[in-house]
C-alpha cells in the first residue's frame, strides 16, 4: 500500500501485513513528522461513499518567522526616515551674533580736577574740570558725562550731565551766569558750525560747573563717569 507524509507530501510503500492494529503511528522518514496509518479494508467489502479527491492542504505557516521579520524591519524604517529627513530638511546656518556697545568702552577718564570759583550773579561755584581720552580706532562724538558731588554721608548731593568739548575759560566761570554755562555744556559742542568730533587717540576737555551748594561742610567728594558716545 502506499501512505503520504501529511506534512512534506513524501509517498512511501508501506506493507499491510505490518500493520496489526487498524490504526497505528508512523514517522516519515524525511521530515521525521509522525502521523496515523490505516490498515485497509479486506477485498470483497464494497465501500458504499464515495472518495472525495484527496485535497493537498498547505504547509502550516510560521508567525514567529514574520513576526521577527518586522521587528528587524521597524528599525531599519526609523534610521532610513531619520537619514532622509537629515539630507533634504534645510537646516538653519547659525549667524555671528554682534556684541551690543554702549560707545564708552575704549573712552577713559585721563585727568580730572575740583576747584571753587566766586560768579558774580550765582555766587560761589564748585568746577569741575578735565579730558576725556578716544582709544576707539575710529573718531567718536557726542561724549556723554555725568558728575556728581557727594556728602560726607556717601549720599549724592548735586548731579549734572553734560557733553565733553566745551571748555570754560576762569573768566566766563566769574562773569557769565550759571544758566548760560550750564546751556553751554548740556548740548553737544559744535566747532565751526559742525559737531564736533574726536579722532582716534586724541583727547577733548569738558568743564562743569555747580551752583545752589550745600554747606561746604558737608561736601567730601566728587566723581565723574562716561554714559554714552557715538561713532562720528
Amino acid at each position: 500500500m502506499i501512505v503520504q507524509c501529511e506534512q512534506c507530501q513524501k509517498q512511501f510503500k508501506l506493507n499491510p501485513d505490518l500493520l496489526k492494529r487498524p490504526t497505528v503511528k508512523v514517522r516519515c522518514s524525511n521530515c521525521q513528522n509522525v502521523f496515523s496509518v490505516s490498515r485497509p479494508e479486506p477485498a470483497g467489502v464494497v465501500e458504499t461513499a464515495l472518495t472525495s479527491p484527496e485535497v493537498k492542504s498547505p504547509p502550516p505557516t510560521r508567525p514567529t518567522s514574520r513576526r521577527r521579520m518586522l521587528f528587524l524591519l521597524i528599525p531599519l524604517l526609523v534610521i532610513a526616515g531619520g537619514l532622509a529627513l537629515w539630507l533634504y530638511v534645510p537646516w538653519p546656518v547659525p549667524t555671528k551674533t554682534v556684541p551690543k556697545t554702549t560707545g564708552i568702552e575704549q573712552l577713559h577718564l585721563v585727568k580730572s580736577r575740583g576747584f571753587f570759583i566766586d560768579n558774580k550773579q550765582a555766587g560761589q561755584l564748585f568746577v569741575i574740570q578735565g579730558r576725556v581720552r578716544n582709544d576707539f580706532p575710529v573718531p567718536r562724538r557726542w561724549i556723554h558725562l555725568r558728575a556728581k558731588l557727594y556728602t560726607t554721608d556717601g549720599q549724592t548731593a548735586r548731579q549734572l550731565d553734560f557733553f565733553a568739548g566745551t571748555m570754560l575759560s576762569d573768566q566766563q566761570l566769574q562773569n557769565v551766569p550759571l544758566e548760560e554755562l550750564l546751556g553751554l555744556i548740556q548740548r553737544p559742542p559744535v566747532k565751526q558750525d559742525r559737531v564736533q568730533t574726536i579722532a582716534a587717540r586724541e583727547e577733548v576737555t569738558f568743564t562743569v560747573p555747580f551752583g545752589d551748594l550745600p554747606e561746604l561742610t558737608e561736601l567730601s567728594d566728587y566723581s565723574v563717569e562716561i554714559l554714552a558716545s557715538q561713532p562720528a
